[in-house]
């Protein structure tokens, strides 16, 4: 299993209670964003059936299928995984008979993570069962890992760039 690479930074926001505390967050380097191709490879690696190509293809359908669901106002929910669903912000009106399309002003994709107990894929476990490696210690001892696992003050994660381990 890999290691998360956590950057510390200090607040610099006067109006946060936590001012000029030290934090953390998960950093990710250019080459730390996997494609469509690279999933493919991991989950040949897992010992599938399938070929790359059968792997990929798959995927490619998963992706445009739940685009559909969705558009189509369900709630895809991926066992084990989360839930996608979308939300919108609009622009208020003071009458409701002239609320209309127009009113509409961003449509997102959004996630929320299963936090079942049945599956691995919630807060505490995956708190527990991540490692950690700090980039000032990771520099200061030349490229070696220092694992450290603990917690941070501050959840900060970037959504559009999956925690999963380098294939």
């Amino acid at each position: 299993m890999g290691k998360l690479n956590i950057k510390k930074y200090q607040s610099k926001n006067k109006k946060n209670s936590g001012y000029g505390k030290t934090y953390g967050r998960v950093q990710y380097g250019k080459d730390d964003t996997l494609d469509t191709l690279d999933v493919a490879k991991h989950i040949q690696k897992h010992g599938s059936i399938f070929t790359q190509d059968v792997i990929v293809g798959v995927i490619q359908r998963f992706s445009l299928c739940i685009e559909e669901l969705l558009q189509e106002g369900y709630k895809v929910k991926l066992d084990g995984l989360g839930t996608f669903y979308l939300s919108v912000r609009t622009e208020g009106e003071e009458n409701e008979e002239d609320f209309n399309r127009s009113n509409i002003k961003l449509v997102r994709i959004q996630f929320l993570a299963d936090k079942s107990k049945d599956y691995d894929w919630n807060t505490q476990t995956q708190t527990t069962r991540s490692a950690f490696r700090f980039a000032d210690e990771a520099e200061s001892t030349s490229g070696s890992s220092s694992g450290s696992s603990g917690s941070g003050g501050n959840d900060q994660t970037s959504p559009d760039q999956p925690d999963v381990e380098r294939p």
